[in-house]
């Protein structure tokens, strides 16, 4: 969450600038509504004029592009009185995103089932036994207790997976930041003290600044004297930031391996005691007897690697998201053009 800290100071401690005197320098005699208060900006007797009522006196307002310094305020008027801006947007650029590769992961063993061909019956609670690899498996020799011959009907031989892409965000600095257009500066007299003010005949308006009224908010429309509105804002938050990259599933890869099941523990290559099973990613093989229990035991297993190709993963995110906003603004009604 970002602010932007503005100056604001709109109490009619203020003393008026230009077209508003003070109390005791008001006209004696007031035809209409009149203006009887310091803080209301009447002057000439044109309090016919109720939209002037409830305004702030006049400041000296400027403003510019936001690129261009605001300038100082004039001695005679040398407090800044407010701050603000306009065209507010958002100036956002995320780090790129990508994903590392997959990686094709060996079968996580094999199971052997009471149940003719691996329970193709969906016979209820069936009866089996994991002969586990461990994982990550690099396809060694694994070696569990025994599981005998004619204590099983089927054996199936797990498939071969993918382990998921990393997501690599990129090493572009994230920028996240509120920009505006136009930025505002409005000076006043402040708490200058009386003997201190500079007379009003001597007073010169800067280039570059106009005589504004001013309030907070959205107040009605603009006072007959001081037709032109500005509008400035502060007080910004933000919720800007980038989405969080990630990777979509492995696709288009092919992880074909075969596993050596041995019928003595540790791997013994003794012959005709033990075969070979090839598996991929969707092909987990079943094998079974049609005449009864198995007529082999299990005791170890091994594998090895025939096709590597995980493929690739699609990368997501990486992408501006959120807002900025203002939540206070100040309206300003400005003298016509001279």
């Amino acid at each position: 969450m970002k602010s932007l800290h503005l100056l604001v100071a709109m109490g009619c401690v203020l003393a008026t600038l230009v077209t508003c005197g003070r109390a005791d320098e008001q006209r004696d005699v007031c035809e209409g509504t009149c203006c009887t208060g310091a803080c209301d900006p009447c002057a000439d007797g044109a309090c016919e004029d109720t939209d002037a009522l409830g305004w702030g006196p006049p400041v000296l307002l400027w403003w510019g592009d936001a690129a261009t310094p605001a300038p100082g305020c004039p001695a005679w008027a040398p407090e800044v009185v407010y701050e603000g801006i306009d065209g507010l947007s958002a100036e956002q650029r995320c780090p790129s995103c990508a994903c590392g590769p997959a990686a094709c992961k060996l079968p996580a063993g094999l199971v052997v089932w009471d149940e003719f061909m691996c329970n193709a019956h969906d016979v209820p609670d069936p009866t089996f036994t994991t002969f586990p690899a461990p994982d990550p498996w690099d396809g060694s020799c694994v070696t569990h207790p025994t599981i005998p011959a004619g204590s099983f009907r089927s054996i199936r031989f797990l498939s071969t997976t993918l382990s998921p892409c990393t997501p690599v965000t990129g090493p572009e600095p994230m920028v996240a930041e509120p920009v505006w257009a136009t930025h505002a500066r409005a000076c006043g007299e402040g708490n200058t003290p009386a003997e201190e003010s500079v007379p009003r005949e001597e007073r010169v308006t800067p280039e570059g600044f106009r005589e504004c009224l001013w309030r907070r908010g959205e107040p009605g429309p603009c006072p007959t004297h001081y037709p032109e509105r500005r509008v400035f804002h502060e007080d910004i938050e933000s919720s800007l930031g980038c989405t969080e990259c990630a990777c979509g599933e492995p696709m288009e890869g092919s992880c074909v391996a075969v596993v050596r099941l041995f019928h003595r523990p540790e791997c013994d290559m003794t012959p005709g005691h033990s075969g070979g099973t090839a598996m991929g990613l969707h092909n987990a093989p079943c094998k079974g007897w049609l005449d009864g229990p198995s007529p082999i035991t299990v005791g170890s297993i091994s594998a090895k690697w025939n096709e590597q190709d995980p493929g690739r993963c699609e990368p997501s995110g990486g992408l501006p998201r959120g807002e900025v906003w203002t939540n206070e603004q100040t309206t300003f009604c400005c003298e016509g053009m001279r």
